[in-house]
């Protein structure tokens, strides 16, 4: 019995542990991957890049905003990455679709456009394509929900 606690009181203190020092760690890789994004290195910052579009679609779900400002500085460093474009305006758009904010709507189909212009440049004609089925929707009124943002 006592060892059954004891062992439960382990499992409940190690829980507890990932619970508090998760954030810590999440915000010390986010910093480093932004410290990487200034690299001299092309690889190092396509890596940061890419690893950090990965947080930000994570994050998008319950904290867009989050995943907006760590997108933002992604563009701040490389503002031809369709990719960050695309992730950015899907945010914007779907946050739109919600609250109805114009500012949203105008923000995400800037963002958007310059995906489609960025992925015609890279030749990947297919992606230019449902980024604009997605405009269209989006300016038709057809609910998020039927939106079909690639994916990667």
């Amino acid at each position: 019995m006592l060892r059954k606690l004891f062992f439960g009181a382990c499992i409940g203190g190690l829980v507890m542990g990932q619970f508090y020092s998760a954030p810590k760690e999440q915000q010390a890789l986010e910093e480093k991957l932004l410290q990487n994004l200034q690299s001299q290195n092309q690889q190092t910052r396509k890596l940061a890049e890419s690893e950090l579009l990965k947080l930000a679609k994570h994050k998008s779900i319950s904290k867009s905003k989050q995943a907006e400002a760590l997108i933002q500085q992604i563009l701040a460093n490389n503002p031809n990455s369709a990719l960050a474009h695309m992730r950015l305006a899907e945010i914007q758009l779907r946050r739109w679709n919600v609250n109805k904010n114009p500012t949203d709507k105008a923000a995400g189909i800037n963002h958007l456009r310059q995906a489609r212009e960025l992925y015609r440049q890279e030749n990947a004609g297919l992606i230019a394509q449902k980024l604009e089925k997605v405009e269209s929707q989006v300016n038709q009124g057809i609910p998020a929900y039927s939106w079909d943002f690639p994916r990667f």
